[in-house]
C-alpha cells in the first residue's frame, strides 16, 4: 500500500513537471533557455521564425506599456494596442516577443518569469474601484489574473498622475 502511494506521488510529480515545461512558464528560465522555433505557427512558409515585436505611440509618452509575450496571445496583444486609444499621444506600447534571446533577456530584466505587462516599469498595482482597493498583477494572459478593464484603469490612472506632475 505504501509503495503504491509513493508511485502515485511520483507519477503526479512527473505530470506536473511536464505541464510546467510544456506551458513555457518555468520559474528561473533564462535567456539561454529560450524556446526554439517549432511548428507551422512559429514560422512562415519559408520556415523563418515570425516574431511579434512592435512599438507604437510616441517615444516621449508619459505612460509606457511593455507587453512580454511569446506570440499566440492575440486577444491580450489586441487589448494592449487598444491602450493607444485611451489617451492619444500620452501612451506608448511595446510588444517584446521572448521567443528570441534578446526578448527573453528583456523579460528577465523586467522581473517576469512568464508572460506579463509592465506599465511605467511596474507590473503590480493597487487599483481602487468603487471604493475597494485590490492588488492587480499583470502576469500571464488577459482574463486569467487580470482583465482589460483593469489594465485600462491602471493606464488611465498613470496618465492622470503624469499630468498632475
Amino acid at each position: 500500500m505504501v509503495s503504491f502511494r509513493w508511485q502515485a506521488v511520483a507519477a503526479a510529480a512527473v505530470v506536473a513537471a511536464a505541464v510546467l515545461v510544456l506551458a513555457g512558464c518555468g520559474k528561473g528560465r533564462t535567456s539561454a533557455d529560450a524556446p526554439k522555433a517549432a511548428g507551422a505557427h512559429a514560422g512562415d512558409s519559408t520556415g523563418q521564425m515570425q516574431f511579434c515585436d512592435a512599438k507604437e505611440g510616441p517615444a516621449d509618452a508619459a505612460v509606457k506599456v511593455v507587453a512580454y509575450y511569446p506570440g499566440r496571445h492575440e486577444e491580450t496583444l489586441a487589448a494592449v494596442r487598444r491602450l493607444l486609444e485611451i489617451a492619444p499621444g500620452k501612451v506608448s506600447i511595446e510588444i517584446v516577443d521572448w521567443r528570441h534571446k534578446e526578448g527573453m533577456a528583456r523579460r528577465d530584466q523586467a522581473g517576469l518569469t512568464c508572460a506579463g505587462i509592465t506599465v511605467n516599469g511596474r507590473n503590480a498595482f493597487d487599483l481602487t474601484v468603487d471604493g475597494r482597493t485590490e492588488k492587480v498583477m499583470f502576469i500571464r494572459g488577459m482574463d486569467g489574473d487580470w482583465t482589460e478593464a483593469q489594465l485600462q484603469a491602471v493606464v488611465k490612472a498613470e496618465v492622470e498622475a503624469a499630468a498632475a506632475r
